[in-house]
């Protein structure tokens, strides 16, 4: 009995600090009701966005943030199911808000640049990818958005350096972005 109240208290534990909860070693043993409450609606949410329910994610993702609102993997989900719903300028007011919190968060400023792309803001988009891959230098996906960002703003010196990058990291993303530099 002893043994499965740690297993349990150890999940929680984990579940809690892998969402993004402050590192304090007392937050992280003594996560509050509310704190697992949110984790329980980010959950509920998760699992809808995967499901493709992405209207119904949203609202479990803003009960999570109303019960904590310095919950950036909620606001990080929130954005995502914006963007496949096609509203990417809300999509980029949540990912803003996730750097906000989580300033280190490389997923979150590819989703920024990507949303961020989709509406034709290339120079805020390169920006945001910018910020990607100083954050995760082996992202190729993040480079190849780059690169496709230089190009859109007339950068093929620029666009030709993320191409030299991503030949290293993914040969069939350099060459998507090679022969978009090439017939431009």
């Amino acid at each position: 009995m002893m043994r499965t109240s740690v297993v349990i208290v150890f999940a929680l534990l984990i579940l809690c600090v892998s969402a993004g909860y402050p590192q304090d070693k007392d937050d992280a043993e003594n996560p509050s009701p509310t704190e697992l409450e949110a984790v329980e609606e980010l959950n509920k949410g998760t699992d809808l966005m995967f499901k493709g329910e992405h209207k119904k994610a949203i609202e479990f993702f803003k009960k999570a943030i109303d019960l904590n609102p310095e919950f950036s993997e909620a606001y990080y989900n929130w954005g995502i199911c914006y963007e496949r719903l096609g509203k990417h300028k809300e999509a980029i007011e949540m990912f803003k808000k996730t750097i906000e919190l989580s300033p280190d968060s490389a997923n979150a400023y590819y989703a920024l640049g990507y949303a961020y792309y989709q509406k034709r803001k290339y120079k805020q988009a390169i920006d945001a990818f910018e910020n990607t891959v100083r954050l995760k230098p082996n992202n190729a996906f993040a480079f190849r958005k780059l690169g496709s960002a230089y190009v859109k703003v007339g950068k093929k010196d620029k666009a030709r350096e993320q191409y030299q990058v991503l030949k290293e990291l993914d040969n069939q993303l350099a060459e998507e972005l090679f022969r978009e530099i090439s017939n431009d």
